[in-house]
């Protein structure tokens, strides 16, 4: 018997919370499929934890032995001579299972299986999936998995994934589960754009053992996660997942879920996906408004949600201010405020007379501000003009309307302006692509930033989530 091996109490599986804990903080890492060849999950796993500065022991296990990626490897699992917090499998099917056997004797605390070939594929997929629920049965382990894409904690620099889309996040609030590991990277890749930290990304792709309800509870219980962002074709766990989302909404904190699988098509499409079967639409929308948790049709509309509610600010009501450098795009922004239930007031007569000292006569100082062309000429104008609308007390939320701008004086008096106030402050952006490098103000401070007014009307509409979904 060697120093890992372990006394299992038949039938007992281990908490939940002690599997999480040793999964986000390890400090071993066995990379079962370790290879020196260039582009196979498991060199690409190995290469990614070591580029992202993970600093705790990294184990490659490889038949061959001798060494990969400048580490010494085992030749299996059981040459390892201590506790191993976590074993990621990135091999074929086959030797997944029986690694994952080999990981019911030894002390494994958790395993994230990126290997494929379970529910998912049908046929030779269903033997798989039941010797897998066989080996679970007794295992004093839990599983994240299979055929998923992994886990990511910035401060952890852990990149425990084959996907390069996740590098460079930053910590902060944002929790992420997501049953679809594509959809994952693409969320992580637009919030990381934004300046949004992450806490925490799971991709929990079949959920064999884990599911995203178990996810959700511990995430969410975490002090340092404030919104949970989760894509989900079907709740394994339903019950569950609504009493911890109602219990995280209650404490103050937010979820916002896009589920897949809504149409018919797209139902057929979730079994082929991860095996999931995708429920009645109808029955998920009323679980979340009932939770309080903020539906998103789509993706993209669910990283604008988190955009907003990862900033902090809370609004008091549902008044909005607006200020534009350009009529249409201020009407534009009214006229989805409004549709989504929001109020446009007139500003107060103190804050139109302050706004008049910048504001030319041929603009408007009444809501939504037109501040015209001018302040190309004056960059300080547009932040204290901000300044002025988000003071007015007749005012929950500012909006400022920006186009190309030429002087990174632009930005620096829209930083400025954020955060001399503590309502929720939106900025749109439309030529933020073509000025990226002058937005590290902005993103340095997580202000929430968006290249269009429908995209920040969904950031919007998940500040007072009215409707309980957001488009």
């Amino acid at each position: 018997m060697t120093g890992n091996e372990t006394n299992q109490q038949a039938g007992r599986r281990p908490p939940v919370a002690e599997a999480l804990d040793a999964l986000f903080d390890p400090e071993t890492i066995a990379v079962v499929g370790a290879s020196r060849t260039r582009g196979k999950l498991g060199q690409q796993v190995l290469a990614l934890l070591r580029s992202n500065g993970y600093a705790g022991r990294i184990i490659p296990v490889n038949p061959s032995g001798g060494e990969i990626e400048g580490l010494p490897a085992a030749r299996s699992l059981e040459e390892i001579d201590c506790p191993i917090d976590v074993v990621i499998l990135a091999t074929p099917v086959n030797i997944a299972l029986d690694a994952l056997e080999t990981c019911a004797r030894l002390d494994v605390k958790a395993v994230v299986g990126v290997t494929s070939g379970f529910s998912e594929a049908g046929g030779d997929g269903h033997a798989n999936e039941a010797r897998l629920r066989r080996i679970l049965r007794d295992a004093p382990f839990r599983l994240i998995g299979p055929n998923c894409e992994g886990v990511v904690r910035p401060a952890a620099n852990l990149q425990l994934t084959f996907s390069p889309m996740f590098n460079g996040l930053r910590p902060g609030p944002v929790a992420m589960i997501s049953q679809s590991g594509a959809l994952a990277g693409l969320m992580a890749l637009r919030l990381g754009e934004r300046g949004v930290g992450i806490n925490a990304i799971v991709s929990s792709g079949n959920e064999s053992d884990l599911t995203a309800a178990d996810l959700l509870e511990h995430l969410g219980n975490d002090p340092q996660t404030a919104v949970v962002l989760c894509y989900v074709e079907e709740l394994r766990d339903g019950r569950r997942f609504a009493e911890a989302a109602r219990r995280l909404v209650q404490a103050g904190k937010h979820v916002v879920a896009v589920k897949g699988g809504r149409s018919r098509a797209g139902s057929r499409a979730v079994q082929s996906h991860t095996g999931a079967m995708a429920g009645d639409d109808r029955v998920i929308s009323a679980i979340f408004r009932e939770t309080g948790v903020i539906r998103a049709q789509e993706s993209v509309a669910a990283v604008d949600a988190v955009t907003a509610l990862a900033a902090g600010r809370r609004p008091a009501g549902n008044r909005v201010g607006i200020i534009s450098v350009t009529g249409g795009l201020g009407v534009e922004m009214t006229d989805l405020a409004e549709s989504a239930g929001f109020e446009v007031p007139v500003l107060a007569e103190t804050t139109q007379q302050a706004l008049s000292q910048y504001v030319p006569f041929y603009g408007s100082v009444t809501n939504p501000v037109d501040l015209t062309g001018v302040v190309l000429a004056n960059p300080t104008y547009v932040g204290r003009c901000l300044a002025a609308v988000a003071a007015d007390p007749g005012v929950d939320i500012a909006i400022a309307i920006i186009t190309f701008v030429p002087d990174q004086q632009f930005i620096e008096a829209l930083a400025e302006a954020y955060e001399g106030t503590d309502k929720p402050v939106l900025i749109v952006w439309t030529g933020a692509a073509r000025s990226s490098a002058s937005g590290d103000s902005l993103r340095d401070r997580a202000v929430p930033v968006y290249d269009s007014p429908a995209r920040a009307a969904s950031g919007l509409t998940a500040l007072l989530p009215m409707k309980g979904e957001v488009r």
